[in-house]
């Protein structure tokens, strides 16, 4: 392990980087990382190292690291792992501190790649250098625009940095990061980690003013001891999130042959990341849901949750989950029954879940949400039905009327004026009947309120919401894995969910995040 003072500055902040082994075939390494770089956006000075090419990508090739006369802040190598330790020295020459090296063929495959791993690591650790790998999938850094990845994936930015121990992983849940409005500040893939721990990667991220929220994905840690400790002084300022993998006999097996961790027993490694703070996630699909959610919602104040329901059977299935999140299905008061009296339909279920039985207007949504937010025996307010998607109404508004009217069409044509005649009355009645209440229900479809059905004038209330009251509030959407759904709540600010049970279990874990600060005093 190094133990020298690190540049991360320029490391994320390069003013210049050379790619060594650049290369002007589709598919190899020296092509793909380049490529990113420039297709990312960096402004920055680039170099191209190939003695065979005299142009890379349209770039002067320079021999070697040597040739290139400016300075190199960062070094991308992707040459065969044998030749790496030749370059690491070139780049000590040269004062290079940083390099990021994409070569495979290391301790992953067995004793004589961890051989040539040791020895890259000793030279690397004489100079100074920090090396990101081998064995990585690169970095991303959004105050550069730094794109230098593997694969053509290019983040949203935002407060989220990501170290991973597995680049490929990594980037795929960048992807995912991205169709559900995640941004991310830094990623690391810190591939074989010859001369740095997950825990200098923690280290920075705690420090650094551009992230907010840290996710890792963890396969093994070197030094056990200094992550907890580095993890125990970032979680009462940052929530870290966890995704442990190596969990079982086999997974470990998997583990060593993929990055050359050793993973060690996880109940143990459970506890400490409990003791330590660090919010764990189950899942791939569980660590985008809480980055998505713990970057943009507040933390609550405490486990109380109040839910909002179109139908008693959503409602059910979410509380099926409250105790195995250690939620409380909060009480509501008796002015907030009456307030919700004055609008819902008598039938309403007058506690909570409140299920508001299928009620269509939409101002009666907005009131629901308003008085479970405002309520100070609520902390948090799940919300399922509110969200809609484009696909949901286009497709709805065949069934509805589209579909009904080629029907008539085609097969009781005689009866077609007298159909539109009748759908026309009925709006018309709606019109006249808007706001109504009946003991039965709530007069129907209010087409005064055709904008407020819109996802857009959902998201305005519930950011306005939380900013006022500082609570969270979870919106589960019809269709939210739907494509256009997810883009459409992209640059929203909101977390939604696609499922009861995913909703409750992130108000799970924003509630026991709260708990922890609440035992330290930092709530």
């Amino acid at each position: 392990m190094g133990g020298f003072q690190r540049d991360f500055e320029r490391l994320f902040n390069p003013r210049s980087i050379a790619v060594v082994g650049a290369s002007n075939l589709p598919g190899k390494w020296g092509f793909n990382m380049p490529m990113n770089i420039i297709g990312g956006g960096y402004r920055g000075k680039l170099f191209m190292v190939n003695p065979h090419e005299k142009r890379v990508l349209g770039f002067p090739a320079y021999p070697s690291l040597l040739d290139i006369e400016e300075e190199v802040d960062l070094v991308v190598v992707a040459i065969p792992a044998r030749k790496v330790a030749d370059v690491i020295s070139q780049a000590a020459e040269k004062g290079v501190r940083n390099a990021v090296v994409v070569s495979s063929n290391f301790s992953e495959v067995g004793e004589e790649g961890a051989r040539l791993e040791r020895h890259l690591a000793e030279v690397a650790n004489r100079a100074g250098i920090t090396i990101v790998g081998p064995n990585t999938m690169g970095i991303y850094s959004k105050t550069s625009s730094l794109c230098c990845l593997g694969a053509p994936v290019f983040p949203l930015k935002g407060g989220v940095g990501f170290v991973s121990q597995s680049g490929n992983l990594g980037v795929q849940l960048m992807t995912w990061g991205y169709r559900k409005g995640v941004g991310f500040s830094r990623f690391i893939g810190s591939g074989n980690a010859a001369n740095t721990d997950i825990s200098d990667w923690l280290e920075f991220l705690g420090e650094d003013p551009e992230t907010e929220t840290i996710i890792l994905y963890i396969e093994g840690v070197k030094d056990g001891r200094k992550f907890l400790e580095v993890a125990r002084r970032i979680t009462p300022r940052k929530p870290v999130i966890a995704l442990k993998a190596g969990k079982g006999r086999q997974g470990q097996r998997a583990v060593l042959s993929h990055s050359g961790s050793l993973a060690g027993p996880y109940e143990l490694f459970r506890g400490a990341m409990e003791q330590a703070g660090i919010i764990e996630a189950e899942t791939t699909e569980e660590l985008v849901d809480l980055a998505a959610a713990f970057s943009s919602l507040p933390v609550p104040r405490g486990p109380r949750t109040a839910v909002m329901t179109l139908g008693g059977g959503w409602g059910v299935a979410a509380a099926d989950y409250f105790d195995r999140e250690g939620l409380e299905m909060a009480v509501l008061p008796d002015r907030v029954i009456e307030e919700l009296d004055r609008y819902l339909p008598a039938f309403w279920s007058r506690r909570n879940p409140v299920d508001i039985v299928g009620n269509v207007q939409r101002s009666n949504h907005f009131r629901v949400i308003d008085a479970l937010a405002r309520c100070p025996e609520v902390d948090m307010v799940i919300s399922m039905g509110t969200l809609m998607g484009r696909d949901f109404w286009l497709e709805n508004m065949f069934k509805t009327a589209v579909r009904p009217f080629l029907n008539i069409l085609l097969r009781r044509t005689r009866l077609l004026p007298f159909f539109q005649l009748s759908v026309w009355k009925g709006f018309r009645d709606s019109l006249r009947k808007r706001g109504g209440r009946s003991r039965e229900g709530s007069g129907g479809i209010d087409p005064s309120e055709a904008l407020q059905w819109t996802d857009l004038a959902v998201v305005r209330r519930i950011k306005r919401l939380m900013q006022e009251e500082g609570k969270p509030i979870i919106a589960v959407a019809v269709n939210e894995g739907e494509r256009s759904a997810s883009f459409r709540m992209r640059d929203s600010g909101v977390f939604t969910a696609s499922t009861p049970e995913r909703a409750v279990r992130v108000a799970g874990k924003l509630a026991g995040y709260a708990r922890f600060l609440g035992e330290r005093g930092e709530g």
